[in-house]
């Protein structure tokens, strides 16, 4: 008998280690929700122009909560979940540096995975593009050609991403960036064509006075 509870030793500590796990598990998957809830209210405020600094910080501190609680379970580190909330901070950040034009901290330095750094990046695309919209309603067309600038030059870095969806799940996020540079690229040619008709009309009406 001696075997069988060798066997019930080794089953009783395989139980302990996947009990710890899924306790990790849990917490971790707390701390991401908290992350990704953070990472909404950042760019929500971006777009509104508050001050998003001391938010950013708070979803730093949850990112750093993570990384110390799965040390011991590096495996979760590449988890689906784990990626959402990556994804969600990334974006954040850089579209935090884009817009207070601060220089962008690396992957490593946020202590997320390269991946939710790419797939951040690209979503920024999309914010970008919001921001222009905005831009554009109150006539400000110059600094919607600078966004629009930077816009392009995110997008053509993602096309530089030629990997298959088990690396890094891209491809559909690389379509939906060129198609909002290109619907941005028509949006604000259509907005300058009628700043200029407005200004025409604006000579004539003065010359008509």
């Amino acid at each position: 008998m001696s075997e069988i509870e060798n066997l019930k030793n080794i089953v009783e500590d395989i139980d302990e280690r996947l009990e710890d796990k899924d306790t990790v598990r849990e917490l971790v998957m707390k701390s991401s929700r908290a992350v990704r809830r953070i990472s909404k209210t950042v760019i929500q405020d971006i777009h509104q122009g508050k001050e998003t600094r001391e938010n950013l910080q708070e979803a730093v501190k949850e990112v750093s909560k993570i990384k110390s609680i799965i040390e011991d379970h590096p495996e979760l580190y590449h988890s689906g979940f784990l990626r959402n909330g990556f994804q969600e901070f990334a974006e954040a950040h850089i579209l935090w540096s884009i817009y207070n034009e601060e220089e962008p901290k690396s992957p490593e330095e946020l202590d997320i995975t390269p991946s939710s750094y790419v797939l951040g990046m690209a979503d920024v695309v999309g914010e970008l593009r919001r921001m222009i919209l905005d831009e554009l309603t109150e006539g400000n067309i110059e600094r919607a050609q600078e966004l629009h600038q930077k816009m392009e030059k995110i997008k053509n870095m993602l096309m530089g991403f030629d990997y298959p969806n088990a690396i890094l799940p891209i491809k559909n996020k690389q379509d939906v960036a060129r198609n909002l540079v290109e619907k941005t690229r028509g949006d604000i040619t259509n907005s300058t064509r009628n700043e200029r008709l407005r200004e025409k009309m604006d000579e004539v009406m003065e010359e008509l006075d």
